[in-house]
C-alpha cells in the first residue's frame, strides 16, 4: 500500500485542479516560500479528518476555499482526494484502489467520500484505524508538530506510541463500550424507578379489581333474577295478546261483511250518476247548438249591414277621384309655365361664363414667367451652398488636427502627471522600505524577552486548567445526583398526568363523554370540561370543596343547553352512562345572601370565592358553591346552625356537611388520598419540583459547560502560546532574508526613479514640436472662416429677393384660385338649370299618369256597387233557414231535461240506504279499533320488555326456549337460571332484585376495566422486570469486554514500547553518533493512561530536559523518536513538511542517510528548501506563484540522475 497520487481543487491557493503522481521511494517538493508547498500537506491532513482550523493555518474552515485572485473569481467548491494502492489488502475494502476524497462548499456543507460513495469521518477513520495513516498518527509530520511532540505534556504523546503498538482500535472500542456503559446503567436507575413505580400502582389496581369482580358477581345475580322476572311478565303479556287478536279477527269478519253491503250500494248509485251524467252531457250539447244556430243568425245579420256599409264607402270614393281628377288638370298647367321661366335664364347665365374665362387666361401667363424667374435664382443658391459645403469640410479637417493636436497634448500632460505620482509613490515606497528595516531589526531585539513571557503565561495557564478540571468533576458528580431525583419525580408525574388524561376514576359516562369531545373535537365543542378540571384551591380546602360537591365534582359543564342534547344523545346511541351537565346559557346561580354568618367564629368563607376559575364559569360555580359556606369545624359549623335560621350548606375543613334541612354527613374520609382535586394539585406540585429540580440540573449544566468551556479556552490558549513560540522561532530566521529583500526592493526603486526622469525629458521636447503646428493650423481656420462669412451674406440678399418674387407668385396663384372656383360655381348653377327644365317633363308624365289613374277607379267602383247588392239578397235567404233550425233544437232539450229528473229521484233512493248501512259499519269499526289499540299496547309493552333486556343483558327474551341440558354454554346456563327463578313467588323475586340493587349501589363508583387493566398492568409490571434482568446481565458483559480489552491493550502497548525504546537508541546513536536516550512511563499503575517522558542526552551534555537543547537537536531528537516508530510499525507513506528547518549542513546530511535507510519500506513526500535534501529524491515537483496567491504545479515530474 502507498499513496498513489493527489488531487487539489480548489483548496487554499490552488484555483485550479492540480494532481501530484506519486511512486514508491522519495519525492521532493520544492518551491520559494509562500508558494504554497505546505498546502499540499495541509490538504492531506484535512481529506484525513482534520477538524482543527488553526491547525490548517487558516482561522475559519471557510479560508480553505481559494479566495479569488486577479483573472480568477473565488472558489465555490475546496475538493482533495487521495488515491492509494490497494493490492495487499491493508484497507478493509475489497479493492485494488481506494480514494479518499473530502469537499466543502461556500455555504459550509462539508462531506466525506470513499471511493466517490459518500461516507461519514467515523468510517475514514476506523478505515486508517491501527495503519499509521491519520490526522493524529505520525504519517504526516510538519515542523511544529515536531516541536509539539517534545514540547506538550507527556500525556499528550500517548498518540505516537498508541498508533505504532496498535491499540487504537482498542481504546476507541474501551471509549465507545464506557460510554455505552454508562448509558446502560442510567437505564437501569430509570427502569427501576418504573418498576417501583408500577409496583405501587399494581397494589391499587388488585384492590380494584377484586372490588371490580365482586361487583360483576352481583350483577350476574342481579341479571338471572331479572331476566326471570322480565320472562314471567312477558308471558302473561303474550297470552293476553294472543286472546286480544283472537276477538280481533271475529270482529274483523264482521266489518268484511258490511263493507261488502256498502260496496253493492255504491255500484247501483255509481250506475245511475254515469246516465245522469250522459243525460247532462246530452242536455249541454243541444243547449250549445241553440247557441250556435244564434250566432250564425247574428253572423248573417252583421254581412247585411257590412254590405250595405261598402256601398256607402264606394259612393264616397267615387267622388273623392273626381275631385282629385280636377285638381291634376291645374298642376300640369302651372308646370308648363315655370319650364319657359327656366330656360331664359340659362341663356343669359351661359353669355357671362364666356367673358370671365377670357380674363384667367391673362393671368395665367402672368404666372408661369414668374415661376420661371424664380427657379434660376433657386439654381444659383445651390451652387453657393455646394461652395460652402467645400469650405466647411476643409475648415472641419483643419479644426479635427488641431483638436487631435490638443488631445495628444493633454494625453502627454496625463502621463506626466502619472510619472510624477509613480515617482512620488516610489519615493514613498523606499522610505517605507526604509523603515521596513529599522523595524525588521528591532523586533530581533524583541524576540528573547517574548519568549520568556510566553513561556511564564504557558505555565499560568496549564495551573488553570487543573483547577478547573476539579471543580469541573465535583460539579457533574452533584448534578448526577439531582438528575436522579429528576428521573423519579418525572416518573411520578407520568403515571398520575396518565390517570388524570384517562379520566381514571371518573364515572364512565363523564370518561366517555370527555374521551368523545378529544375524538371529535368539532362536533364536541361546546363541552368545556368536568368541573374537576375547570377550578382549583388551595390543599387546606381540598377536602371540603370535594364534600361540598360530592358527585357534582363530575359534573360536565357546557356551553348551551344544545351542547347538552348533543351529549346526551351521544351517550344514548352508545349506551355508555348518564352525565350530568351544566348548561351556562339556561343554568341559574344560587347566591348566599344572609351576610351576618360571615362574621361569626370559624366561618372561613364561601366555598366559590375560596377556588379559582375562569370568570366563563362564574355562573356554574355559583351554581354549585355559591350557598356553600366553608366553616374551620363540626362544633363550630353545629353552633351556627343552632344560631341563625338560613339557607346554606356548611362543610368543614374535615369533611363534615351540615346541609340546609339540618342533616349532618361525616366521618371517616378516604377522599384525602384518592380526591379528583388533591390528585390534579399532587400534579401541579410534582410540575413545580420537576420545574425546580431541572433548574437546578440546567444551572449545573451550565456550570459544567462553563468549566469544560474555560478548559477548553485554556487549552486553546496553551495551544496558541505553543503556535506562538514557534512562531517567534520561524520568524527570528525569517528576519535576515526580510532585510536582505528590503535592500532589493531599495534598489528596484531607485532604477525606477531613474527611468521616471528620462521619460520625463522626452515628454517636453514632443511638446514643443505640437505646439508650432498648432499655430499654423490656427492661421488657415482664420481665412477660411472669412470667406464663408462673405459667401452666407451674398446667398442671404438672393434669398431675400427670391422670397419676395415667391410671395408675389403665391398672390396671383390664389387669385387665379378665385376666378376659377367662381366660374365653376356658375357653370354648376347653369347645369342646374339644365336639370330642373328636365325634371318639369317627368313631373308633366307623372301627373297624367295620375289622371288615368283617377278615371279608372271611377270605373270600377260602378261595379262594385252591382256586386255588393246581389251579396245582400243572399244573406237574407240564409237568415230565414237558420230560424228553421232554432226551434227543432229547443224541443229537443225539453225531452232530455224530462228524463234527467226521473234519474234524480231513483239515485235519492239508493243513497237513503246506503247511509243505514254505513251506519251499522262505522259502529262494527270502533269496536274494532278499541281491540286494536289494546293489542298494540299489549305488543309495546312486550317490545318494551324485550329491548329492555336486550339493552341491559343483550338476550333476545322473545326467542328464549328450555336449552338442552346436554349441550350449555355459559350464557345458556345463566338463560337456564333465569328459566327457574321465573317460577318463584314474585314478591320474593322483586325483593332480592331490590336487595341486590342495594348491595350494588353501596359498594359506589366500581372501575369495571381494572380487571383487564390489571391483567395488562401486571404483563408490563413482567415486561419491565424481564428488561431490568436483560439490562443487569448487559452490563457485565460489557464490564468483561472492558476488563478483557484493558488487559489486551495493557499487553500490546507494552511490548511495542520496549521495543521502541531500543529502536529510539540506535536511531538517536545513528543521528549523533553516540549519547544517551530513555523513554520512561509517568504512572505505571495506569498503563494505559500513563504519559511519557523522553529524555535525549547528546554526546558530552548532560541536560535536565529536552527543553534545553538547541532547535537542532531538539528536531534530531524528534526524528529520531518518529524513525524509531517507523522501525517498529512502518507507516504506509509519510509527509515530512520542512522537519529539516533547523538542522544545519551536517545534521540535514545525517537526516537525508536516515531517510534513505527507510525509504525501502516507507513512501516519503518531502517539502523542503534544502539542496542536500533534495538530493536524495527520485521523484521532484516543484510549485511556483505565478499570478499573486494562485499556486501552480510547473514541473510535473522531474526525476534525479
Amino acid at each position: 500500500m502507498y499513496l498513489k497520487s493527489i488531487k487539489i481543487s480548489g483548496f487554499k491557493s490552488f484555483a485550479e485542479e492540480v494532481e501530484l503522481v506519486l511512486e514508491p521511494g522519495i519525492t521532493a517538493i520544492v518551491g520559494p516560500n509562500g508558494c504554497g508547498k505546505s498546502n499540499v500537506s495541509d490538504a492531506i491532513r484535512w481529506v484525513l479528518g482534520e477538524q482543527s482550523a488553526r491547525a490548517l493555518r487558516c482561522t475559519n474552515m471557510r479560508d480553505l476555499l481559494f479566495n479569488g485572485g486577479a483573472n480568477f473569481k473565488p472558489s465555490q467548491r475546496a475538493r482533495v482526494t487521495l488515491a492509494f494502492t490497494n493490492i495487499s489488502q491493508n484497507l478493509s475494502i475489497e479493492t485494488p484502489e481506494v480514494e479518499v476524497s473530502r469537499q466543502l462548499t461556500r455555504d459550509g456543507e462539508s462531506s466525506y467520500l470513499i471511493n466517490k460513495t459518500p461516507c461519514r469521518l467515523r468510517d475514514i477513520s476506523e478505515l486508517f484505524m491501527d495503519t499509521g495513516v491519520g490526522v493524529d498518527a505520525y504519517s504526516v509530520m510538519e515542523q511544529n508538530k515536531i516541536d509539539v511532540i517534545l514540547n506538550v505534556r507527556p500525556e499528550e504523546r500517548r498518540f505516537l506510541f498508541d498508533e505504532v503498538a496498535g491499540i487504537t482500535k482498542y481504546k476507541h472500542n474501551r471509549k465507545t463500550a464506557l460510554r455505552k456503559l454508562e448509558a446502560t446503567k442510567q437505564n437501569l436507575v430509570r427502569i427501576n424507578d418504573v418498576i417501583q413505580e408500577l409496583e405501587r400502582e399494581n397494589e391499587s389496581l388488585k384492590e380494584q379489581a377484586e372490588q371490580a369482580q365482586q361487583n360483576q358477581t352481583l350483577k350476574d345475580e342481579l341479571k338471572q333474577l331479572e331476566l326471570g322476572l322480565a320472562y314471567r311478565n312477558y308471558a302473561k303479556l303474550a297470552a293476553d295478546y294472543n286472546e286480544m287478536q283472537r276477538k280481533l279477527d271475529a270482529i274483523q269478519n264482521e266489518v268484511s261483511d258490511a263493507n261488502q253491503l256498502m260496496q253493492e250500494a255504491d255500484e247501483k248509485i255509481e250506475n245511475d250518476t254515469l246516465k245522469r251524467a250522459k243525460l247532462d252531457t246530452a242536455i249541454t250539447a243541444e243547449e250549445e247548438e241553440i247557441r250556435n244556430i244564434a250566432k250564425r243568425n247574428e253572423t248573417v245579420e252583421r254581412t247585411i249591414f257590412l254590405h250595405k256599409e261598402k256601398q256607402l264607402n264606394l259612393k264616397q270614393q267615387r267622388e273623392r277621384a273626381q275631385q282629385a281628377l280636377e285638381e291634376r288638370n291645374a298642376e300640369l298647367t302651372d308646370l308648363q309655365t315655370l319650364k319657359r321661366q327656366r330656360i331664359q335664364e340659362q341663356k343669359k347665365l351661359d353669355s357671362s361664363l364666356k367673358i370671365e374665362d377670357s380674363r384667367l387666361s391673362a393671368r395665367k401667363q402672368v404666372l408661369e414667367d414668374l415661376k420661371s424667374s424664380i427657379n434660376k435664382t433657386k439654381q444659383s443658391i445651390q451652387q453657393a451652398q455646394t461652395e460652402m459645403q467645400e469650405m466647411a469640410i476643409e475648415l472641419s479637417k483643419r479644426e479635427n488636427r488641431r483638436t487631435s493636436i490638443e488631445d495628444t497634448v493633454k494625453n502627454s500632460q496625463d502621463i506626466l502627471s502619472q510619472l510624477q505620482e509613480k515617482t512620488q509613490k516610489f519615493k514613498t515606497e523606499l522610505q517605507i522600505a526604509t523603515d521596513e528595516r529599522e523595524v525588521v531589526q528591532h523586533s530581533a531585539t524583541k524576540l528573547e524577552s517574548e519568549i520568556i513571557h510566553i513561556t511564564t503565561e504557558k505555565e499560568k495557564v496549564e495551573e488553570k486548567i487543573k483547577e478547573t478540571e476539579n471543580a469541573l468533576r465535583k460539579t457533574e458528580s452533584e448534578m448526577r445526583g439531582y438528575q436522579e431525583k429528576l428521573g423519579s419525580s418525572t416518573s411520578l408525574y407520568r403515571s398520575l398526568e396518565q390517570l388524570q388524561a384517562t379520566y381514571e376514576g371518573y364515572y364512565a359516562g363523564v370518561r366517555s363523554i370527555m374521551q368523545a369531545k378529544e375524538n371529535y373535537p368539532d362536533q364536541f365543542s361546546g363541552i368545556c370540561g368536568v368541573v374537576a378540571e375547570l377550578i382549583q384551591t388551595d390543599n387546606e380546602f381540598e377536602v371540603a370543596i370535594e364534600v361540598a360537591l360530592g358527585s357534582r365534582i363530575q359534573n360536565v359543564i357546557t356551553e348551551t343547553a344544545t351542547d347538552v342534547r348533543r351529549g346526551i344523545d351521544y351517550l344514548k346511541k352508545n349506551r355508555a352512562g348518564i352525565v350530568t351537565f351544566l348548561p351556562l346559557d339556561t343554568l341559574r346561580s344560587r347566591t348566599f345572601s344572609d351576610d351576618r354568618l360571615l362574621d361569626e367564629p370559624g366561618v372561613i368563607g364561601i366555598a366559590e370565592e375560596l377556588v379559582d376559575y375562569e370568570h366563563i364559569y362564574e355562573i356554574a360555580i355559583l351554581h354549585l358553591l355559591g350557598n356553600t359556606l366553608v366553616i374551620e369545624n363540626l362544633d363550630d359549623a353545629i353552633a351556627l346552625t343552632k344560631k341563625f335560621r338560613h339557607n346554606a350548606r356548611l362543610v368543614t375543613l374535615e369533611g363534615e356537611l351540615i346541609n340546609t334541612l339540618g342533616d349532618i354527613t361525616g366521618g371517616y374520609n378516604n377522599r384525602k388520598k384518592t380526591g379528583l382535586l388533591s390528585r390534579a394539585n399532587e400534579l401541579d406540585g410534582l410540575k413545580d419540583k420537576i420545574g425546580e429540580l431541572q433548574q437546578i440540573v440546567n444551572q449545573k449544566d451550565i456550570e459544567s459547560k462553563s468549566y469544560a468551556s474555560i478548559i477548553a479556552d485554556s487549552q486553546i490558549v496553551r495551544q496558541k502560546l505553543f503556535g506562538e513560540l514557534q512562531d517567534k522561532q520561524i520568524e527570528k530566521t525569517a528576519i535576515t532574508k526580510d532585510i536582505e529583500q528590503a535592500d532589493k526592493n531599495i534598489t528596484r526603486f531607485q532604477n525606477e526613479l531613474d527611468g521616471f526622469e528620462k521619460q520625463n525629458t522626452e515628454l517636453q521636447q514632443k511638446f514643443e514640436l505640437t505646439r508650432e503646428e498648432k499655430e499654423t493650423l490656427n492661421t488657415e481656420i482664420e481665412e477660411l472662416t472669412k470667406k464663408r462669412s462673405h459667401k452666407e451674406k451674398w446667398m442671404q440678399r438672393i434669398s431675400e429677393q427670391m422670397e419676395s418674387d415667391t410671395r408675389k407668385l403665391e398672390d396671383l396663384a390664389k387669385r387665379c384660385q378665385d376666378v376659377e372656383i367662381f366660374l365653376a360655381g356658375q357653370r354648376q348653377k347653369s347645369e342646374n338649370m339644365t336639370n330642373e327644365i328636365e325634371g318639369f317633363d317627368v313631373q308633366h308624365q307623372q301627373v297624367l299618369k295620375i289622371i288615368d289613374e283617377q278615371q279608372a277607379i271611377i270605373d270600377s267602383d260602378e261595379q262594385k256597387k252591382l256586386e255588393i247588392a246581389d251579396e245582400i239578397q243572399e244573406a237574407q235567404r240564409a237568415f230565414l233557414k237558420i230560424e228553421g233550425d232554432r226551434a227543432e233544437a229547443e224541443a229537443r232539450l225539453e225531452a232530455l231535461k224530462e228524463e234527467r229528473e226521473s234519474l234524480l229521484q231513483e239515485i235519492e233512493s239508493l243513497q237513503k240506504e246506503m247511509r243505514k248501512t254505513r251506519s251499522q259499519f262505522e259502529k262494527q269499526n270502533r269496536d274494532r279499533r278499541k281491540l286494536e289499540i289494546r293489542t298494540t299496547q299489549l305488543e309495546m309493552d312486550l317490545k318494551s320488555i324485550t329491548n329492555r333486556i336486550l339493552d341491559k343483558y343483550q338476550v333476545a327474551i322473545d326467542e328464549i326456549e328450555k336449552p338442552d341440558p346436554q349441550d350449555q354454554d355459559v350464557e345458556e346456563v345463566s338463560i337456564s337460571s333465569a328459566l327457574a327463578t321465573s317460577e318463584l313467588d314474585e314478591i320474593d323475586l322483586m325483593d332480592k332484585i331490590e336487595k341486590l340493587k342495594a348491595d350494588i349501589t353501596a359498594m359506589g363508583p366500581v372501575n369495571l376495566k381494572a380487571i383487564q387493566a390489571h391483567q395488562d398492568h401486571q404483563k408490563r409490571l413482567d415486561f419491565q422486570v424481564e428488561q431490568r434482568d436483560d439490562i443487569v446481565q448487559s452490563i457485565q458483559s460489557t464490564e468483561k469486554a472492558i476488563k478483557k480489552i484493558n488487559e489486551t491493550s495493557r499487553e500490546e502497548f507494552l511490548n511495542s514500547f520496549e521495543k521502541v525504546k531500543v529502536n529510539f537508541q540506535e536511531v538517536f546513536t545513528q543521528l549523533f553518533g553516540g549519547g544517551e536516550t530513555e523513554l520512561r512511563l509517568t504512572d505505571e499503575s495506569d498503563i494505559l493512561e500513563s504519559g511519557i517522558d523522553i529524555i535525549a542526552r547528546p554526546p558530552g551534555k548532560r541536560p535536565q530536559s529536552i527543553t534545553q537543547l538547541s532547535g537542532g537537536e531538539r528536531s534530531l531528537v524528534a526524528i529520531g523518536l518518529l524513525f524509531a516508530v517507523f522501525k517498529l510499525k512502518p507507516s504506509p507513506f509519510c509527509v515530512l513538511d520542512e522537519v529539516d528547518a533547523a538542522l544545519d549542513e551536517a545534521n540535514v546530511l545525517r537526516f537525508s542517510n536516515l531517510i534513505n535507510a527507510y525509504a525501502e519500506n516507507t513512501q516519503f513526500v518531502i517539502i523542503t528548501h534544502n539542496n542536500r535534501t533534495v538530493e536524495i529524491a527520485d521523484v521532484m515537483y516543484g510549485v511556483t506563484m505565478e499570478q499573486a496567491g494562485m499556486s501552480k504545479i510547473i514541473s510535473h515530474k522531474f526525476r534525479q540522475g
